[in-house]
């Protein structure tokens, strides 16, 4: 690891990462070698999930091409430098930004996504200027070993390698010197990873989960809500950084929700659920039991029903779910719905601002205003109104946590900046000088400075 590391920022300083033309056929590569070998890609991921060829395209390999795709289209745009005004004791100066890479970077994927949630910001470094180690996570092996010998034979590695392994691995890798991380995945590895990187103060940006909750209002299209609502939560199995953790139904429509949520997992997965070629499996027994545990019996209203040996769960629905109940204690990553009942609207919204602050906030409602409001009130990284999940697949905007449930933000042109470092440049000539600044400094020198920064503010407030 140390050589391949060295290996990388010898070639990075080499400036030969700098040039935007290099930067658009390495992507242009990159875009040829996955559409090449989607099968082979799918195969590996349906070993880990049993997820389909449709939704491995779907799911995994579509942002990554639209990333690509827009990184190339905009690449010039964004590296372009931006004027900035310069201030009078600097006169005559011009002052401009450039976006320059970091150097060497690192970025940990996770598993729910093995393709999708490693490749999106291993583009970004790479528009960006950057050389990138990726380390997928060894829970989805076969997609991680896909992906490495697919990588590994393609591109030299100097410029980008995945470096495979478990948490051994990891950690040996966050001891050595990146200039940039990037990390996916929960909020307990993701404290580890910012320690680490604090010992070379190396700039991280963190993609945490987080409990995101689901309001519902009475005034809500709930045939609309439970059908959205039903495909987001169930959608991947619920392993999806932005699926709707659990729901606060008010009192007044939960019965009804109940039945338009049992509708729309019969539409969506038949009779049978576990002969949907559109629910992929648990990725382990270990989150197979953890998921299976929160499946108290006398609270299911839907599904309920799981298979060890095929590492299937139902889609499930849970009522009368408590604050208190172990579902409500860590983010559930699986495809278990708890229902929480409220009466009191207001009396909710004060007490989610003082719960950990989760990556999205959704709201279903009629009145758009009211909704607005409790987006704005409520801590989260995001939010969305009258819908799920989507949020993240619209890559013109930034996305990204708060607090436990994240750090930064990426996606398009944000992920371009989150790897870059926007370097100040102050030109000045050499045919003038402020006598001002040297030394001896004379009663006038004040008088001057007070004048001109007291007009200032003058100006500044009137």
């Amino acid at each position: 690891m140390k050589e391949l590391i060295k290996s990388q920022r010898t070639y990075f300083l080499s400036g030969k990462t700098r040039a935007i033309s290099g930067r658009i056929e390495t992507l242009r590569k990159l875009h040829e070698l996955l559409l090449q070998n989607e099968q082979i890609l799918a195969d590996a991921i349906y070993k880990d999930f049993k997820k389909s060829f449709y939704l491995t395209v779907e799911n995994e390999l579509s942002l990554p091409y639209g990333e690509i795709n827009r990184a190339i289209r905009n690449m010039r745009k964004w590296s372009r430098s931006s004027q900035f005004r310069t201030n009078l004791v600097n006169f005559p100066a011009s002052s401009r930004t450039i976006p320059v890479p970091y150097g060497v970077s690192l970025v940990i994927g996770a598993w729910n996504y093995p393709y999708m949630l490693s490749l999106v910001p291993v583009i970004s470094s790479l528009a960006a200027g950057n050389t990138v180690i990726l380390k997928p996570s060894e829970i989805s092996s076969n997609s991680s070993h896909a992906l490495a010998r697919l990588i590994n034979s393609n591109f030299p590695p100097e410029l980008f390698f995945v470096q495979e392994g478990g948490p051994e691995e990891t950690m040996e890798l966050l001891k050595e010197k990146f200039d940039k991380i990037f990390f996916t995945g929960s909020t307990r590895v993701g404290r580890i990873v910012m320690k680490a990187a604090s010992e070379h103060l190396t700039p991280v940006t963190l993609e945490l989960g987080g409990k995101n909750p689901v309001i519902v209002m009475p005034d809500c299209n709930l045939k609309m809500a439970a059908k959205r609502l039903t495909w987001g939560k169930f959608h991947n199995n619920g392993t999806s950084c932005v699926s709707p953790d659990h729901v606060y139904v008010h009192e007044d429509i939960r019965e009804e929700l109940i039945r338009e949520i049992k509708k729309n997992i019969t539409a969506i997965y038949g009779k049978d659920p576990k002969l949907s070629p559109m629910l992929p499996r648990m990725i382990n027994s270990i989150h197979f039991e953890r998921v299976k545990s929160y499946i108290e019996t006398d609270k299911v209203v839907a599904g309920g029903q799981w298979d060890r040996e095929d590492l299937y769960i139902e889609p499930t629905v849970l009522d009368g779910v408590e604050p208190g109940d172990p579902i409500m204690q860590s983010e559930v990553f699986g495809p278990v719905m708890p229902l929480l009942t409220y009466s009191d609207p207001e009396q909710l919204i004060e007490s989610l601002k003082f719960n950990p602050t989760p990556l999205v906030l959704y709201i279903f409602s009629g009145n758009i205003r009211s909704a607005k409001r409790i987006i704005r009130e409520v801590p989260s990284g995001g939010g969305m109104i009258n819908d799920v999940v989507l949020l993240f697949i619209n890559m013109n905007t930034p996305f990204g946590g708060l607090g436990e449930s994240g750090m930064g933000s990426y996606h398009g042109k944000a992920g371009f900046e989150a790897f870059s470092h926007y370097k100040t440049i102050l030109n000045k000539p050499s045919w003038f000088e402020l006598f001002l600044k040297y030394p001896p400094y004379r009663p006038i020198n004040l008088r001057i400075f007070r004048s001109v920064l007291g007009k200032s503010i003058r100006n500044f407030w009137h």
